[in-house]
């Protein structure tokens, strides 16, 4: 039996929103959730869901439209079914839906904005835009009512030029944002996401705010997967970042600009900002795949640069600048810039002070303060830090292989400490290591150096093969069921199953990054 289907309450203080685009054309079959037609209010666009089986009998609105709250906007049944309007009247007033408010009148609006509403926009369209990074208002539509369709945006793309400083948010979201924030951050991850969108914001896919989290940004780029943990608040006017950053919970940074690499993760309970942190050369600028630990303080008053594969060991502080007496008087006062180069580590609670440079590879021991520039590889250590040593030994090949080695000995010990059931072979310079589940088997294996295709090892589930060193023209010829894994220098090439998951992760806490880098392990046997 046809039944009407309602346009729902969206939550919205609006008494009537647009409806942007029928996702069902008349005669489709549709299953009751299924996505049905999609509407926009001021702050969001919303799939409407399908309320009952059957199929698209006969559309009530049209594209462009605006359309009242709990209005009817279709009539879904059986095929075949009578629709006419004797048949409407008679469902409206039988009781089994709400009285439909008096129908609006149609607005055709033109693209890209009309009397100050957005033109209608494809789905498919916005989507489009964000991945070629276009602003969607600026996009106008040929289709009905000036829809903006993926047509219009590739051509809108083809044409134009490319756009200097993307994300930037409309000023008046922004104020809203502000004049609330708690309010705000209470929202739903999904919800906040598609505001900062449908205002500017340039967000890749799987990103998420967890609750309480909340970006106060005049712009904001922020790349795939990226994660801002719970009651969070960055307050940056210019925050752009790579993919997949990660902020843990209760972080507090505030700075003019931050920009972050790739896979750049801050755990717990940091704090970056502190005096001067909107001063016009307040900048932080962070590298890929580093790490920060809980409770570290950064102060960018002036610009702080942080490399890639940094470590900043907990409860760490870095100064641009210092306060307190006089400087007329003599007391030491200073604002300088800071630079931590590639690879370099700050131990646990170590203090650098303005103007340091601390070189690539360097490593400052916990409990240390540096107020002088440390050269690339060099050991600092004390109050005030010193030069030591060189940080890391000068190792053999041998020496290298052997490392190699214990590291996946160790590693088939820790599986076997988790409950896996774990056999592990050592013979000369290979060690061949067998997980078995229920799956089936997945082995790995490993030796020195790899000069051609290992032996086929029969049924498995995961093959990993891991040497210090293959032969060029065998890695780039890995067999697509296996997974090659190479040392020096560090890559994987291959699927990542649960073993070869686990084993680059291990890999990972133990300092060894393989190429490609943007990756993030996301559970499994460790």
């Amino acid at each position: 039996m046809a039944s009407l289907q309602m346009l729902p309450n969206l939550g919205t203080a609006e008494e009537d929103v647009l409806f942007v685009e029928w996702l069902r054309a008349p005669g489709a079959t549709i299953a009751r959730g299924q996505p049905l037609a999609t509407v926009e209010t001021l702050k969001a666009a919303f799939e409407i869901e399908s309320e009952h089986d059957g199929v698209l009998l006969r559309p009530l609105v049209a594209a462009g439209e605006r359309v009242s709250l709990q209005r009817p906007v279709a009539v879904i049944g059986a095929v075949g079914e009578i629709v006419d309007e004797a048949w409407l009247a008679a469902a409206l007033g039988s009781g089994r839906a709400k009285a439909a408010a008096p129908a609006a009148p149609a607005v055709v609006l033109p693209a890209p904005f009309a009397g100050g509403a957005l033109a209608p926009v494809a789905p498919a369209a916005r989507a489009r835009a964000r991945e070629l990074g276009l602003d969607i208002t600026q996009v106008a539509g040929t289709g009905p009512q000036g829809l903006v369709r993926v047509a219009d945006v590739d051509r809108h793309h083809a044409g134009a030029a490319p756009v200097a400083a993307e994300g930037h948010l409309d000023a008046e979201f922004v104020a809203f944002v502000r004049r609330d924030p708690a309010a705000f951050a209470a929202l739903g991850s999904e919800f906040k996401l598609a505001l900062y969108r449908r205002h500017g914001g340039k967000i890749g896919r799987d990103c998420r705010l967890a609750s309480g989290a909340v970006l106060l940004c005049e712009r904001l780029v922020l790349g795939d997967g990226a994660v801002i943990g719970r009651d969070s608040v960055l307050e940056v006017g210019e925050l752009v970042a790579g993919a997949l950053l990660h902020f843990g919970a209760r972080c507090k940074v505030r700075c003019r600009k931050a920009t972050f690499g790739d896979n750049a993760f801050f755990t717990d309970d940091i704090e970056v900002g502190g005096g001067g942190a909107f001063e016009p050369e307040a900048e932080l600028v962070v590298g890929s795949h580093g790490f920060v630990g809980e409770h570290v303080h950064l102060n960018p008053c002036r610009k702080l640069t942080i490399g890639d594969e940094v470590v900043i060991s907990r409860n760490a502080v870095v100064m641009t600048h210092s306060f307190g007496p006089s400087w007329l008087r003599g007391y030491p006062s200073r604002f300088a810039p800071v630079t931590i180069g590639d690879a370099a580590q700050l131990g646990i609670g170590a203090v650098l002070f303005p103007g340091v440079d601390i070189g690539a590879g360097a490593v400052v021991l916990s409990g240390s303060s540096v107020v002088t520039a440390v050269p690339p590889g060099r050991l600092f250590g004390g109050v005030p830090a010193e030069d030591l040593k060189a940080a890391a030994q000068v190792l053999s090949a041998d020496e290298v292989a052997g490392r190699a080695r214990a590291l996946v000995v160790e590693f088939a010990r820790q599986l076997g400490l988790r409950g896996r059931r774990v056999r592990c072979e050592e013979s000369g310079d290979a060690v061949h290591v067998r997980v078995t589940t229920e799956a089936g088997e997945h082995a790995l294996e490993f030796t020195p150096v790899v000069a051609a295709m290992p032996a086929a090892l029969g049924a498995l589930r995961e093959r990993v093969v891991v040497a210090v060193a293959f032969a060029e023209e065998w890695f780039l010829a890995t067999p697509v069921d296996v997974t090659a894994i190479a040392l020096e220098p560090p890559r994987v090439r291959g699927p990542l199953a649960e073993l070869a998951a686990a084993f680059r992760e291990f890999l990972r806490k133990r300092g060894v990054r393989l190429q490609p880098r943007t990756w993030a392990y996301r559970g499994g046997w460790l």
